[in-house]
């Protein structure tokens, strides 16, 4: 079929009568996209208001389609047909979005047209386009698909060119076929959204969470066996959903048909003794909480029939229940809060997450799955090898019975390679069948041209350094953690970015486009650069001739990550805030002295024995402690916890002495050490050093201090899988001010400061 011969249209688009704005979109879009492909016109004609043409491509559910046989009305809403009949191409399917998708894989599968990113696309110049016999079917692998979220701000234009159905919660128009959206109040969290506290507990705190004896509706949950709350929530959800009809009509959309009742983001399950019987005997909080959404589900079932509840099985509650089976008009959504993302579910890393997956296949209807893509740690956005595990894990998914998949994804700038990993996630989760290395290939030769193939290189390496010096890397994962970010490997990678800008040179767009995926490399650089410095003068190399120049690389980052953020973000306050995040990490991070010697104490040691970790590179829960400069440390840095002693932060009682600190490992959910620190062990003003023990270090290994573990440090990158048996003994430089404390001074305040933490290799 003859579609453009030398720039002129060869065909007419004919559009169903009675179409919807999603098919009317479809043939707009198709007409668009074929004439900056060939040059020519092609007007969009109604079907019942012209005569019909020697050659058309029929959009819709049109009179044509159907005397073919292909009836829109017994398709899905998302199964589309792509079919050529004598000159005649036919591009429809299911209602709302499935001749949208028609004409999408057309353009992209038979013409070649792609959309990176909400802002770059690649459009081939064919004047003269032709096609041959087509006879495709298809329809999403998994049904509801989201990513949280795209920035895209084009009402989901994006998204449904790359057949999302969700994009968290940035609205996708009506225009592109509506969202598979939830309904109000909002699609997580929702417990406080249907009776806040400041609202209801003062005339029913019996709604409210028992928690240590007494009710509290701060930072906790709801009394989920209480049936004037039951009642409570079935009144306000039916408000919602006719609220929800309402709305969606006005704006000509599809009403949403999910609502999320689900707990708050944080602990505090109820005690009463209602509401225990229920988990201790599910051996699970999941427990009360499907009892309290089932009684809902019941309650709407007649009167709406088509809606769906969603709710979490999150931190506490993501263990299936004994016997409490979900109705069918609920769906379950489970968290993986807990696994290593640099492998697929069926490594053995992440045994507790799949048996999660099976379990609550087995028994959910309706299973779908929130996936974090990032770590929310400090320096976010570091190079992390995990867009080779998705293959595997969404077939693992889909054959365990989930039909939707969410996926958290922050940071429009500073996300790890962020279009490759948006891009293939939208391609596998549509059908994860497909070909992996094609898909990469597609995606790296076609936005980054002759660069392309450098940066597949690039990838294999970074797999290839993380499958030499695993690390488990989840949603808490740092780049100190990473351990195959070393010099080594950073040196490599720096060198295979040169080779990639080197093959773009003359084309400002695919440099700005090779410098954004270099981005998370530089920005590693800058971050672990102490750690580096010191490891290569401890082999006995002198600082001047270390090979990377920390500044040089962090002008680049800064560079880019503020070009990225002027192409990404609307003018205004998102734009600023990103702008002004570039510049105070890029200021504090080269304001550091790149080189720190070892403690005094430690200096005589041979060399390759000692490890330190000064105060920035902890991560600080919610900047409680903070890193401030010191005069009286050897580093002019200390992680300094300041204590106040009042009704709202009695911090004294919390963080006053004797303190604990100890290692974790998040693999073995285990404390190899342990210990403690009191007033009779703390020798003089000061700061001294305290030991905590010895004990070997593996992969996933951190360091915390206090009982509430504000303060943490990645310390596996010292572990060697060569030698698992090394033993390390454990130091930390601390000091106590302030009269609560032993040799505490008047008139100072109280405080608790940690200057750094050494482990040295334990003699055999």
């Amino acid at each position: 079929m003859t579609i453009a011969r030398d720039g002129k249209a060869g065909t007419t688009i004919v559009l169903a009568a009675g179409a919807t704005n999603a098919e009317q979109t479809a043939a707009r879009e198709l007409s668009e996209y074929l004439a900056k492909v060939t040059g020519g016109t092609f007007p969009v004609t109604q079907e019942a208001a012209a005569a019909r043409p020697s050659s058309a491509i029929y959009v819709g559910p049109t009179a044509f389609a159907a005397k073919q046989g292909l009836k829109a009305s017994a398709l899905g809403p998302e199964e589309w047909i792509i079919r050529t009949s004598g000159d005649n191409l036919v591009l429809v399917g299911g209602r709302s979005r499935g001749t949208l998708y028609a004409v999408y894989h057309f353009l992209e599968d038979s013409v070649g047209v792609h959309w990176w990113n909400p802002f770059e696309e690649s459009v081939p110049s064919k004047p003269s386009l032709t096609v041959g016999d087509l006879n495709r079917r298809g329809k999403p692998v998994v049904r509801y698909r989201d990513i949280y979220m795209l920035w895209g701000n084009d009402g989901g234009r994006f998204a449904a060119r790359n057949r999302l159905n969700r994009q968290g919660d940035a609205p996708l128009l009506g225009d592109y076929g509506g969202s598979m959206d939830y309904g109000p109040p909002y699609h997580v969290h929702t417990f406080y959204m249907y009776a806040p506290p400041e609202k209801y507990f003062k005339d029913h705190p019996e709604w409210y969470s028992l928690v240590g004896g007494k009710r509290t509706g701060e930072g906790a949950q709801l009394c989920l066996t209480n049936q004037g709350l039951r009642d409570f929530f079935v009144a306000k959800l039916k408000a919602y959903i006719e609220d929800a009809r309402k709305r969606a009509a006005e704006a000509g959309s599809p009403a949403p048909i999910v609502f999320n009742i689900s707990q708050n983001d944080s602990g505090g399950a109820c005690q009463c003794d209602k509401c225990q019987a229920i988990a201790k005997a599910e051996g699970s909080e999941a427990g009360p909480i499907l009892d309290f959404v089932n009684y809902i589900a019941d309650a709407i079932r007649t009167d709406y029939p088509d809606i769906y509840i969603d709710t979490l099985a999150y931190s506490y509650s993501q263990q299936a229940p004994k016997t409490i089976r979900p109705r069918d008009n609920v769906i379950i959504r489970l968290c993986d809060t807990g696994s290593n993302f640099t492998v697929p579910i069926t490594d053995d890393q992440n045994r507790p997450f799949r048996e999660q997956v099976i379990k609550w296949g087995a028994i959910a209807k309706n299973l779908r799955i929130w996936k974090y893509a990032v770590s929310y740690v400090a320096y976010t956005g570091f190079p992390m090898p995990t867009v080779h595990a998705y293959p595997t894990d969404f077939k693992f998914l889909v054959e365990h019975h989930v039909e939707g998949i969410f996926t958290e994804l922050e940071y429009p700038v500073t996300a790890d390679w962020r279009d490759f990993k948006v891009w293939m996630m939208m391609k596998l989760e549509e059908d994860p069948y497909q070909n992996y290395q094609a898909l990469v290939k597609t995606f790296t030769d076609g936005f980054y041209g002759p660069a392309g193939p450098i940066l597949r290189e690039y990838l294999t390496k970074l797999e290839a350094a993380s499958a030499a010096r695993p690390s488990f890397l989840g949603m808490g994962g740092s780049p100190l953690a990473a351990q195959y970010l070393d010099l080594d490997f950073l040196r490599a990678a720096e060198a295979i970015f040169d080779r990639a800008e080197a093959a773009c040179k003359g084309d400002e767009v695919l440099l700005r486009r090779v410098r954004h995926a270099r981005l998370p490399v530089d920005r590693a650089v800058v971050v672990l650069y102490p750690r580096m410095m010191g490891r290569w003068v401890g082999a006995g190399n002198k600082p001047d001739k270390m090979p990377l120049d920390r500044d040089a690389i962090a002008a680049r980052a800064k560079a880019t990550w503020l070009a990225q953020a002027d192409f990404r973000l609307p003018a205004g306050g998102e734009r600023d805030g990103e702008k002004a995040s570039a510049e105070a990490e890029i200021t504090a991070l080269t304001a550091r002295k790149a080189y720190v010697p070892l403690p005094e104490k430690f200096r005589s040691l041979p060399a390759g024995t000692v490890f330190d970790f000064t105060a920035e590179t902890t991560r600080n829960w919610m900047d409680e402690a903070k890193v401030v400069p010191d005069a009286a440390t050897e580093c002019g840095i200390t992680d300094r916890l300041e204590l106040r002693d009042d009704d709202q932060d009695p911090s004294l009682k919390k963080y006053g002495l004797p303190i604990v600190w100890g290692l974790y490992d998040q693999i073995g959910k285990s404390e190899p050490a342990n210990g403690t620190i009191k007033a009779e062990d703390v020798p003089g003003p000061g700061y001294n050093w305290y030991k905590l023990g010895t004990s070997k270090v593996g992969p996933s290994v951190y360091l915390y201090f206090f009982w509430s573990w504000i303060i943490q440090i990645d310390v596996d990158s010292i572990s060697d899988p060569k030698h698992a048996d090394q033993q390390f003994d454990i130091w930390a430089k601390m000091k106590f001010e302030g009269p609560a404390f032993p040799h505490g001074k008047a008139g100072e305040k109280n405080a608790i400061s940690v200057e750094r933490i050494v482990f040295v290799k334990a003699k055999a």
